[in-house]
């Protein structure tokens, strides 16, 4: 088969890393950061990279499943849906609405479809359980940007191609892909950020690896008062 190239967006995360695709029509064959991308410049990380290897993994479920037994036979879309619907209405028939909880995270964030899908299954179901990516690690900020702004959900992006002082509060972008950022290849533009002669501080209860690129790391200590 003939070998093409298309150009896709990594919906991983939120640094949004532009990606070449080479395929033959039915297989991945290449996955590499796009070097035309203004923004992302050609960076990728391993998530990016693996992208080809979930998609070619012969254990992916390519459609539903019903399990009968120790076997597992395929259905179709409107039968799978039809039964996930009768059994989750049963337990909360039988245990009431909250017996369900919901969990919602990464990459369905980062699909409108998927947010409005969660929308509706939440008023369907009605259980006070809703647990989220943000409910297990996130939710210090979004409290810091309530207590600043009134909102919960605004997030301040630094813009970090113009900042002079970059302040780290109890976080490791360099691990964490400069998450909630937008800031492909983080890594790089905090280097680039002390080359041009700005500083890069760290403060937190532990040397996360930003601490080791950063100008200054300065421990958080508790008080015995």
């Amino acid at each position: 088969m003939t070998t093409r190239t298309d150009h896709a967006q990594c919906m991983l995360c939120e640094a949004r890393c532009w990606l070449e695709v080479e395929h033959d029509g039915r297989t991945v064959t290449k996955i590499r950061g796009d070097a035309r991308d203004p923004f992302s410049r050609g960076h990728i990380c391993p998530k990016g990279v693996a992208l080809a290897e979930l998609q070619n993994d012969p254990d992916r479920l390519r459609h539903p499943l019903r399990r009968i037994g120790d076997r597992f036979e395929a259905i179709g879309w409107e039968e799978a849906l039809d039964l996930a619907a009768q059994r989750i209405a049963g337990v909360q028939r039988r245990h009431w609405r909250d017996s369900v909880a919901l969990y919602f995270g990464n990459p369905a964030a980062h699909s409108y479809s998927a947010i409005l899908f969660y929308q509706l299954l939440v008023d369907a179901i009605g259980t006070r359980n809703r647990y989220s990516a943000a409910s297990v690690d996130t939710l210090p900020r979004f409290l810091t940007s309530y207590e600043l702004y009134g909102n919960q959900v605004q997030i301040p992006v630094p813009d970090l191609e113009r900042t002079d002082y970059f302040l780290v509060l109890g976080a490791n972008p360099i691990v964490s892909n400069g998450s909630m950022m937008t800031a492909p290849d983080v890594e790089g533009r905090l280097r680039r950020l002390r080359a041009r002669g700005g500083r890069l501080v760290v403060l937190g209860p532990r040397r996360p690896e930003t601490a080791a690129a950063s100008d200054e790391h300065n421990f958080i200590r508790h008080s015995n008062d």
